[in-house]
């Protein structure tokens, strides 16, 4: 199952995504633009394990209204990044802190 980042282009996310590409497969890692109309639909499409998107971002937060993602992909993770914080949100059946790239790549299930 792939992995969406979801972004509006900022430069955070961009990163993220950079690095997230060094321990994918090609094919693994999908970006979606908050920003297209489309992009929930996108997102669903795609039938991710995982959704990573900034939640301080005003495009990709309105993709998280309450219950619209999990209740569409049953079973998906989603992280949410908080480049003002400087923390990832994980929002599964558990929490972890995660500070480093290293620990993204644990929780997605790629370590």
């Amino acid at each position: 199952m792939p992995i969406v980042v979801v972004t509006g282009r900022s430069l955070f996310v961009e990163g993220i995504t950079t690095r997230l590409r060094e321990h994918l497969q090609p094919g693994e890692l999908i970006v979606v633009d908050a920003r297209e109309p489309d992009a929930f639909a996108q997102i669903v499409a795609a039938s991710p394990s995982t959704v990573v998107m900034d939640i301080t971002d005003s495009h990709t937060a309105r993709l998280c209204l309450p219950g619209n993602l999990p209740l569409a992909l049953p079973g998906l993770k989603l992280i949410y990044l908080d480049p003002e914080q400087g923390q990832v949100q994980i929002v599964t059946s558990e929490q972890r802190l995660a500070t480093h790239v290293r620990d993204l790549i644990d929780v997605i299930g790629l370590g």
